[in-house]
C-alpha cells in the first residue's frame, strides 16, 4: 500500500491476521458451536499495558455506539483504522458492549473521503466497479466490492464534488483509476471512508455516492441523515 490514502496495493477481503480459530464439530471437537460476527470496526488503540485491544462501531446508520474488548493486543495498528474483525461475544448477545474472543482481524482500505477535486479524477468512472452493498454506519460509509485485481498502485477514492459542499445533499464520486485498464479477474474488498467532514454539517440532510457499477445498475447511492 502506498503512503498516499488514495492509492493502494490491494489487499484480499480475505482475513490476513488470524489470531485465534474456534473449534466446531468439524473439527472432530464435540459440543456446542459459539456462533462468530463479522463486522467492520474503527481500532481505538490498545488497553493499559498493552494487555489488550478496544474496538468501536456502530452496526448501520445511526445505531447506539458498540465497544468491543479483546484480550488480544494487534501489533502495528494506528487508532482511527478501520478494520474487519471475526469474533465471539462473551456474554453470547450480538451488538452490545461486551469483551469479545478476537479470532481475527484485517485492515481494510479506508480514509478519510477527499474533499478537493484533482484533473486526475475525471476520469472517475474508467475503470468500473462491481458493487455487492455500500451502506452508511454513523459517518462512515461502507462498500462490499469486486475489483479487477493487480500489484500496481492504482486511485480508489471516495471524492466531493466542491460545488455541492454547501448544498443540502452534498455528492461524492467513488473513483477508481487503474495504472493502466487490465482486463484479469476479479477480487472481492471492503472499504470505508469517513465523510465526518461534510455529514456533521448542520445544514447536510444528506448525502448522494455516485458509482460506476456493473452488478445492481444503480449509479447512486443516498444516505439522509435520522435513518
Amino acid at each position: 500500500m502506498s503512503t498516499l490514502p488514495f492509492r493502494l496495493r490491494f489487499l484480499a477481503s480475505v482475513i490476513i491476521a488470524t489470531l485465534l480459530t474456534a473449534c466446531s464439530a468439524e473439527d472432530g471437537v464435540d459440543g456446542p458451536v459459539d456462533a462468530q460476527l463479522w463486522d467492520i470496526v474503527t481500532y481505538e488503540g490498545h488497553l493499559t499495558g498493552n494487555s489488550g485491544s478496544v474496538f468501536t462501531f456502530r452496526q448501520v446508520n445511526d445505531s447506539p455506539l458498540i465497544t468491543l474488548t479483546s484480550n488480544k493486543t494487534l501489533e502495528d495498528t494506528e487508532a482511527g483504522t478501520r478494520m474487519m474483525i471475526r469474533y465471539i461475544p462473551e456474554n453470547g448477545k450480538a451488538y452490545t458492549d461486551d469483551r469479545i474472543n478476537l479470532l481475527s482481524a484485517a485492515r481494510i482500505n479506508n480514509g478519510s473521503a477527499e474533499t478537493e477535486w484533482k484533473k486526475e479524477y475525471d476520469n472517475w468512472n474508467r475503470d468500473k466497479v462491481f458493487i455487492y452493498s455500500s451502506w452508511r454506519s454513523g459517518t462512515y460509509i461502507n462498500f462490499h466490492l469486486r475489483l479487477t485485481y493487480s500489484t500496481d498502485p492504482r486511485v480508489f477514492t471516495l471524492v466531493l464534488d466542491p460545488s455541492t459542499r454547501d448544498s443540502e445533499m452534498p455528492e461524492f464520486y467513488l473513483v477508481h483509476i487503474m495504472a493502466e485498464p487490465t482486463d484479469y479477474h476479479d477480487r472481492a474488498y471492503f472499504a470505508s471512508y469517513n465523510i465526518a467532514e461534510i455529514w456533521d454539517s448542520p445544514s447536510v440532510k444528506g448525502v448522494r455516492i455516485h458509482v460506476a457499477d456493473t452488478n445492481l445498475n444503480k449509479d447512486i447511492f443516498t444516505f439522509h441523515k435520522n435513518n
